[in-house]
């Protein structure tokens, strides 16, 4: 099969597609960088990387939430100002679908901002703009579980147990899809004073993608 470069696309050629003589499909790869500052195949390695300390970190949150020693109810308090039981059943049913989302993250769950696979899930541009934000979702779209990355993300430390980064941006674009915890945006950006917040706010805090990250990220 030859292989024809055109732009920004890799012609693969055609295949039969079905019994049915002369019937054929033509196949295009968009050859398009996710990140400029680093190849598709290093970028694959990178987010594997921060996919795997994610859910390591969410993981880790549920099991200390069936556990539920006094340790983890101060964590729980110090994020989202209480400590109850109806809080701690949200959070270990919703980080666990946070955990299975990661699991079954692949690259071809993520895309380029601005991108036609990014238009495709449906959802308008985030109003902040993609300078400002690392990365999106379409939250109704359940059934790709698409997380789109703009160039912030791809300049990004990491992990970090006291801010944001790649670690705790995943973590936060997976709370966001309708059948994990919904999460909306109140209040951006992982450091304490997100927990100070938390605790002014703790109707808010609960449903706070970053406060959400946090308490998986934060100290660890």
């Amino acid at each position: 099969m030859k292989a024809v470069a055109a732009e920004n696309f890799f012609y693969l050629g055609t295949i039969v597609t079905d019994s049915i003589e002369g019937s054929t499909h033509e196949f295009f790869i968009d050859l398009d960088r996710i990140c400029e500052n680093m190849t598709n195949a290093e970028f694959r390695n990178v987010l594997n990387d921060a996919r795997g300390e994610a859910i390591r970190l969410v993981d880790a949150r549920v099991a200390a939430l069936i556990t539920w020693d006094d340790a983890e109810k101060a964590r729980v308090f110090q994020w989202f100002g209480c400590s109850d039981d109806a809080i701690r059943e949200k959070l270990r049913e919703g980080l666990a679908r946070v955990a299975s989302i990661l699991r079954n993250l692949s690259p071809a769950n993520v895309v380029r901002t601005g991108s036609g696979a990014d238009r495709a899930t449906g959802c308008t541009p985030n109003p902040l703009g993609q300078s400002q934000e690392a990365a999106h979702v379409c939250a109704p779209d359940t059934a790709t579980h698409t997380i789109s990355i703009s160039p912030r993300f791809c300049t990004m430390r990491q992990s970090s147990g006291s801010g944001d980064s790649r670690v705790s941006t995943l973590i936060h674009e997976a709370s966001h899809f309708l059948d994990t915890m919904a999460t909306t945006d109140e209040k951006y950006t992982v450091t304490r004073f997100l927990r100070d917040w938390g605790q002014q706010n703790p109707a808010l805090a609960v449903r706070n993608a970053d406060s959400i990250a946090g308490y998986c990220v934060y100290g660890d």
